[in-house]
């Protein structure tokens, strides 16, 4: 008796007549990506506490929630202040407990500067990666015996101090801090040692040459590994400046095995060049300019512009991952008050919270493009046109479609099953809308308003056909055993790349995804009989020409091969005078000797059409059915 199958969707590309404009390229993947997100640091998250229940959930679901930004990677501050008043963060040991080789007297209130409660919430709403950056180590442990404008960490190279080494209780004071956060509930991901080493603020900073970022990370990496967490360095204030640390790091292999995160911010330069790595690499804070505002700009693209409109923000963000090939993004702050640069602020006095475009600009990438997401190449040559396109792990494909100009733009797309088109410009804000893309004939015609973003996002293709579920299983109720077949995933389908030009033919290949087939079944339940896979394609259709199943074929082959398993035989397609996959054909068979077990099954797949076939991309279902045999 045939068991359920799998169906297979194999949407294949048959000829060049239908370029698109914009050309998309998933087989050119550049980086994957790790998230988006922003910091919560010197006590903004607290300003958000303080408002009522009700205007405190709406705003934490739009800082949080998958209506919202949806971020995925959240930045929270280490203090190193003594005090506790806005602005700034104060350490958990805020004063010398009497030097370095001193029993520690941390002191934590559950509370940490009005982030905990944030990051519990975080938690709750799934961000995925927390991490504490510390912007300074406290005074007493610094050259110049503050918290603020500088200094070096006592007991590096050049750094010394009359109260002694304090690199070891440094790092030890960094595991601390997260170790408390693991008591409230909340897994710390990664910690930072410093922030803007190479800059002196007249806030919490302290400085750290290269060479000595690299000599504490070899303190800090097995303290941080031992406990649990991750290793993120070094936070440079510039993305050409950070390339020095990043650089010292990867030619000290002692140091490079420790770091889990490269990261650098973009205010002395700007993240649009790539870094040669095989880590991590992100671009963890900017914010651009509100000087001279003095209120909040919640513009998308004011008039005059400003450096803190939301476009100049996309526009940033776009550059950062297609020219710099970052892998995560974060903005400064999520929250703050006045006239600040984040993505919201809140008016603790009137009980109330305004959003700004930016918010808009950064949900329309966090909550569309999930860690794991890969970027691939998008090519064309339209002006004022950026161009960005990810592949998720779920298999939902996102184009990002930033038009700088002040005109719309009329273009094309090579997808072919209609999408979603979010609009952010400044009079939407990543709302769905209609007569932005119109799909037919295999590509997409785009209609792209002037000064805005739109986010395209594409659905996986679900097979036609019958076929899912894709695990199938026969057995007597209550009895052990089972025969069961799976397919790996294939995501939206298998693409069959053009080969050469054969003359009389165009050759189009690829592999069928591995079939798995298990048989823990008795004697008695297997009937003393083995079992058998066999394929079955559909007819190829593009928008009304059809090529018969009979023009693919498959060449089966056992992956995992042991007696009494065997693959069946080749079926060439009706160009090479075969039938192809019109009717049933077996892929492997097992006897009742070899049937046990495990085994992995596979194909190479061969689409061979007419040269004079008509131009299109054409899609067809293959179902692969497990039978049981007496």
């Amino acid at each position: 008796m045939a068991l359920t199958g799998s169906a297979l969707a194999v949407p294949t590309i048959a000829t060049a007549d239908d370029a698109t404009e914009i050309d998309l390229q998933p087989e050119s993947v550049q980086q994957t990506i790790d998230g988006f997100g922003y910091s919560a640091a010197f006590q903004r998250t607290h300003r958000l506490n303080m408002l009522s229940d009700e205007k405190k959930a709406e705003a934490v679901e739009l800082l949080l929630g998958d209506t919202g930004v949806d971020p995925s990677i959240l930045r929270l501050g280490i203090g190193g202040q003594s005090i506790n008043t806005y602005d700034v963060m104060q350490s958990i040991q805020p004063t010398d407990p009497g030097g370095p080789d001193a029993q520690p007297n941390y002191q934590w209130d559950g509370y940490d500067n009005g982030q905990v409660w944030f990051a519990q919430e975080a938690e709750a709403a799934g961000v995925e990666y927390i991490y504490g950056n510390a912007w300074t180590a406290p005074g007493y442990m610094k050259t110049n015996n503050s918290p603020t404008s500088g200094g070096t960490l006592c007991g590096l190279s050049g750094a010394a101090c009359e109260s002694g080494d304090w690199t070891d209780a440094y790092a030890d004071y960094l595991v601390a801090w997260a170790d408390f956060y693991k008591q409230e509930g909340v897994e710390i991901d990664g910690l930072a040692f410093a922030n803007e080493p190479d800059y002196t603020a007249t806030y919490e900073a302290m400085r750290l040459t290269p060479a000595q970022a690299v000599e504490f990370t070899k303190t800090a990496g097995p303290v941080f590994d031992a406990a649990g967490y991750d290793l993120l360095c070094c936070e440079s204030f510039g993305w050409n400046q950070g390339k020095n640390y990043h650089s010292a790091i990867q030619e000290d292999a002692e140091a490079a095995q420790w770091v889990d995160v490269l990261t650098a911010h973009s205010y002395a330069s700007r993240s649009d060049t790539t870094f040669e790595t095989e880590k991590p690499l992100w671009m963890s804070e900017w914010a651009a300019s509100v000087a001279g505002l003095t209120q909040f700009n919640a513009n998308w693209d004011g008039s005059p512009g400003a450096g803190s409109d939301g476009i100049r923000m996309v526009d940033h963000l776009m550059d950062t991952l297609t020219r710099a090939n970052a892998t995560g993004y974060l903005w400064w702050l999520g929250v703050s008050q006045g006239g600040s640069g984040s993505l919201m602020v809140v008016d603790v006095e009137n009980d109330t919270y305004t959003v700004g475009a930016r918010l808009y600009g950064m949900a329309a990438f966090s909550r569309f493009i999930r860690p794991e997401a890969a970027r691939f190449d998008a090519v064309h040559a339209i002006a004022d046109l950026k161009v960005a396109a990810f592949d998720n792990a779920d298999g939902t494909r996102v184009v990002q479609l930033l038009n700088n100009g002040t005109l719309p733009i009329s273009t094309d797309i090579d997808i072919d099953s209609q999408p979603t088109a979010y609009l952010n410009d400044q009079t939407h804000q990543l709302v769905e809308t209609e007569g932005i893309a119109t799909t037919a004939d295999g590509k997409t015609d785009l209609e792209l308003p002037a000064r805005s973003l739109v986010t395209l996002v594409v659905e996986p293709r679900q097979p036609e056909g019958e076929g899912i579920p894709l695990e199938a299983t026969v057995a007597e109720p209550g009895e052990p055993g089972s025969l069961s077949m799976t397919v790996a995933d294939f995501g939206e389908g298998v693409v069959l790349e053009a080969g050469a030009n054969a003359g009389d033919r165009i050759r189009f290949e690829g592999e069928l995804p591995v079939v798995t087939v298990t048989d823990s079944r008795n004697a008695e339940q297997a009937g003393d009989g083995g079992w058998s896979v066999s394929g079955q394609s559909s007819d190829f259709d593009a928008g009304g020409a059809v090529l018969d199943a009979g023009h693919l074929g498959w060449s089966p082959e056992v992956l995992t091969p042991r007696t009494g398993v065997t693959a069946g035989a080749p079926v060439p397609t009706i160009l090479d005078g075969g039938t192809g996959l019109a009717g049933p054909s077996r892929l492997a068979g097992a006897s009742p000797e070899g049937r046990f077990g495990s085994t992995d099954l596979s194909a190479g797949l061969a689409l061979e059409v007419p040269v004079d076939t008509p131009p299109g991309r054409y899609t067809g279902v293959l179902t692969v059915t497990l039978f049981p045999e007496d």
